[in-house]
């Protein structure tokens, strides 16, 4: 593969829809227990705010260079101006993240000492979302297909409410309607309503959780559980992440099972919007099955080498391919 297919991100316009959110990391020291309880004392050094969930997709694509656009839904809270304000600073149009006072922002808190995690307390809501706001984001992202040149749309579900079972059929309706490619990172609640996609990204669990039989980690079970999956969705792609095992691709005309490379883990949050990013730029950018697998896979392993939800970018990827 050449340096020219990374390259060529930088031509690629992709819409990211999906549960976005904001990481939030309290990082400090730890040298005491406290007399109240038996837990450990953090003396907070400073707080570090990013975007997560489907908004570290856009952050990894961004840091491809593609152009990138966000629809979601935000609370109209603080959290929610910080993390519309961040994706802005990169450059990522948020013109489709809708805000409403029905539901706070996700937002997730990291405790950390000497880069230990110590504790993640979560601030969300998970139902779906309501009617008129859901009616918002759609209108909202049917504006973008109309008004720019989309050549992806990435669907990153945390079932967090915003890619309910109907917001899913009236995007990939939309998708049809304007002839926009469809990759899906999907999660266990709405695995199946991800019909007929280009790209479906798994990972083990959740390909295991749709499947009525059981399967190990070796090419014949995989190659029936994508052949399971394109029978009963009728996507093209079948994309699996295999954490330490690697990564299986499988198109129904070839398939193939590649390990990953070798490297020390730090932390693996955020490996797998990692992996929709590239594969989904590398697709576009005309990569055979093997080179999608391999960038993409290598682009999570890059990430999971840092503490926290890193997101990758071209000189990495780019540097890490070149040795």
């Amino acid at each position: 593969m050449s340096d020219n297919l990374i390259d060529r991100f930088a031509e690629k316009s992709i819409l990211v829809i999906g549960d976005v959110m904001l990481d939030r990391y309290l990082d400090g020291s730890v040298d005491r227990v406290s007399p109240e309880a038996p837990v450990p004392v953090l003396n907070h050094k400073n707080t570090q705010e990013r975007p997560g969930g489907a908004a570290n997709v856009a952050l990894n694509l961004s840091g491809l260079q593609a152009k990138v656009f966000v629809a979601s839904v935000i609370g109209k809270d603080p959290h929610g101006e910080t993390l519309k304000s961040l994706l802005q600073e990169t450059g990522i149009n948020t013109d489709a993240v809708v805000s409403t006072q029905t539901r706070m922002t996700t937002a997730k808190t990291r405790i950390m000492a000497q880069s230990q995690h110590l504790l993640r307390v979560d601030q969300e809501v998970t139902h779906p979302v309501d009617r008129e706001t859901s009616d918002r984001l759609l209108a909202s992202i049917e504006r973008i297909f109309t008004g720019e040149v989309i050549d992806m749309v990435i669907l990153q579900d945390y079932n967090k409410g915003v890619l309910s079972a109907e917001n899913i059929a009236s995007i990939l309706s939309l998708c049809t309607e304007h002839k926009v490619l469809v990759a899906v990172d999907p999660k266990f609640e709405n695995f199946t309503h991800y019909k007929g996609v280009n790209i479906l990204k798994p990972n083990l669990a959740e390909l295991r959780a749709a499947l009525p039989f059981s399967i190990e980690v070796n090419e014949e079970d995989l190659a029936r559980a994508s052949d399971y999956l394109r029978e009963k969705m009728a996507c093209e792609i079948v994309l699996v992440t295999l954490s330490d095992k690697g990564i299986y691709v499988n198109d129904s005309n070839e398939a193939h099972l590649l390990p990953t490379i070798k490297r020390s883990i730090v932390d693996v949050c955020g490996a797998g919007d990692t992996v929709i990013s590239v594969a989904a730029l590398a697709h576009l950018s005309g990569a055979n099955r093997v080179e999608m697998a391999r960038l993409a896979s290598m682009a999570g392993t890059i990430t999971c080498q840092y503490p926290g939800v890193i997101p990758i970018t071209s000189s990495l990827l780019s540097g890490e391919w070149a040795k």
